[in-house]
């Protein structure tokens, strides 16, 4: 290569070097501008007001942590019942007990989902309220009545709980709660969904009121 041509190209590869080591958001607002502009994304998050979250699916509510544990350990004596039994430290007439009273917890337990559903609707169409001000005050109506549910279930299935403790020993009833903790932490901590409508904010909750209610 002659030195004539050589000259040219080492200026444009320091050119490009001194770029490519700028501050990104600045360079790369230069490179791409007209199509995405970091620096400005940036100063808008700054001083624009926080979006609402789009919920997607409920999670679920404290009160409902427990059932859900204990519908899991129903699962788990069905599939792997000398395991669980050796994680509860039980014999196999009380691993029998557990699962008897757990299927009874769960077939007598019922969300009332189109209650809460109807009690959301009822006050859609009673409501004197316009535009947003009526949607939080059906999904209000919602919510009031979910909770009357929620705090039902909490309350059984502590029973429930009780129920179990009352045939176990007392170094089992220690397995147990400690089972119970630990798998309440996780469905906790891994945002297990309920099946419960969509109504955890304006935002969210407008498309479920569209929904199920009308003029």
């Amino acid at each position: 290569m002659s030195q004539r041509h050589y000259i040219p190209l080492l200026l444009i590869f320091i050119a490009f070097n001194s770029v490519a080591q700028e501050d990104p958001v600045t360079s790369s607002a230069i490179v791409i501008d007209g199509l995405i502009n970091p620096a400005r994304d940036i100063e808008d998050i700054r001083l624009g007001t926080p979006r609402e979250l789009k919920v997607i699916a409920p999670t679920l509510a404290q009160q409902e942590l427990d059932r859900a544990v204990l519908n899991r350990l129903m699962q788990e004596i069905a599939s792997s019942p000398e395991l669980t039994q050796r994680r509860l430290g039980v014999n196999e007439n009380q691993l029998q007990n557990i699962f008897i009273t757990l299927s009874n917890a769960r077939g007598f337990i019922n969300d009332s989902e189109m209650a809460n559903i109807r009690a959301m609707c009822r006050a859609w169409d009673r409501s004197e309220l316009t535009g947003d001000d009526r949607i939080k005050e059906a999904l209000g109506a919602y919510s009031r009545r979910q909770q009357l549910t929620l705090n039902f279930i909490e309350k059984y299935y502590g029973v429930v709980r009780s129920d179990i403790d009352s045939f176990l020993a007392e170094e089992s009833q220690l397995l147990f709660a400690a089972y119970m903790d630990d798998r309440r932490r996780r469905m906790a901590n891994a945002g297990a969904t309920s099946s419960g409508a969509i109504v955890q904010n304006l935002g969210s909750g407008t498309d479920t009121v569209r929904f199920h209610c009308h003029d």
